[in-house]
Parts: structure tokens; C-alpha cells; sequence
């Protein structure tokens, strides 16, 4: 029982910290509304997802095995961040920003795939709260859908608070436009250096 109030404790701390997920659904949100947000909130739960089965299989076999390997994985991730942060402020003065676009479900899947902190997450923290009494597809399974459903409502809940005072925040478009690129690039290059 404490093991699993501990991984609840650690999956509230994991959705509602800054990174890439979070940081897609308050941009979204600024430039949209909930409704739009949604489907990159959906994205990035279906990413979660698809990051546990990939762990849980060939991926952590071959990250464990080779050092370089998960050295490579996380450059690769953090280009990907980092590259979205660039891009981010090429058009942060454009009506053609991907926030003025709307993240969408494809975004939110990447986001969460390439996320260095998903990579940690699933890699090193996941196993620890699995037992070792031969049910490890269950708990696996047990625990994916905790987090997932965890972060669900925790970016639906920070999506429709933002939706509140979007209309205060929309002065401040190229501003915060600018602001989400400097921090993708900033959590992109924290992947290279850490």
C-alpha cells in the first residue's frame, strides 16, 4: 500500500512539474480553449502509453545494455524538445506559430515519445514500484493507467484554469510565444547536458 501511495505521489509530482507536456497544454491553452487542447492532451496520454509498452519491451532491454545507446536515445529526445523551442520562436511574431496552430494529437505523441523525462521515468523510477512476484504485465499495465489517468486530469485541470484568463493572456501572445520557445530549447538542452 505505501509503494502505490508513493507512485501516486510520484505521478502527481511528474504531470504537474514543467516539461514539454505541460509546457504544450498552457500554450495551447493561451492561444485556444480547452476543446483544442484536448486532443493534444489525448496525444500525450496516448505517447505515455505507447513510452511504457516501448520500455517495458525491446527499448529498456537495449538501453540497459548499452550506455551509448541510452546516451544516443536522449540526445535524439532533447534535439527533438529543442528543435520545437527553435521553432517556436521562428514564429513567435508569425499568425503561423505552432501555438497559434494549435498542438494537435500527433504533437502531443511526440512530445510524450521524445520526452527525456518520460525516457527516466519509465527507464529507472517505473520498475521500482513493479514487485518481483512474477505479475509484472499486470503491474505494469496497473501502473501505465494510474499515470496516464493522472496526467489526464491533472492537463485537463490546468487547461480549463488557463481557459479562464486566456482572454487577459492573449495581449501577451508574442511574449508568451517567445517565452515557450526559449523554454523548450532550455529543457532540450538540459538533456545534452545532464
Amino acid at each position: 500500500m505505501e509503494s502505490q501511495l508513493a507512485f501516486l505521489a510520484v505521478c502527481l509530482a511528474s504531470a504537474a512539474s514543467p516539461g514539454p507536456g505541460g509546457l504544450a497544454v498552457v500554450s495551447n491553452s493561451i492561444n485556444h480553449n480547452l476543446r483544442r487542447t484536448l486532443p493534444v492532451i489525448i496525444g500525450i496520454a496516448t505517447g505515455l502509453i505507447l513510452a511504457s509498452v516501448l520500455a517495458n519491451t525491446w527499448l529498456l532491454a537495449v538501453i540497459h545494455s548499452s550506455e551509448l545507446a541510452f546516451q544516443i536515445m536522449t540526445w535524439l529526445c532533447s534535439g527533438y524538445i529543442a528543435y520545437l523551442g527553435c521553432k517556436a520562436l521562428y514564429y513567435a511574431n508569425s499568425e503561423m506559430t505552432i501555438a497559434a496552430q494549435g498542438y494537435g494529437f500527433k504533437n502531443g505523441v511526440l512530445i510524450s515519445l521524445l520526452n527525456p523525462k518520460t525516457l527516466v521515468f519509465f527507464g529507472a523510477l517505473f520498475p521500482m514500484f513493479i514487485p518481483d512476484n512474477g505479475s509484472f504485465v499486470r503491474y505494469a499495465v496497473l501502473l501505465t493507467l494510474e499515470l496516464v489517468l493522472i496526467t489526464l486530469v491533472i492537463h485537463i485541470l490546468i487547461s480549463a484554469a488557463i481557459d479562464r484568463v486566456s482572454h487577459i493572456l492573449k495581449n501577451h501572445l508574442v511574449l508568451i510565444n517567445r517565452l515557450t520557445g526559449v523554454m523548450f530549447i532550455a529543457l532540450g538542452i538540459s538533456g545534452f547536458v545532464f
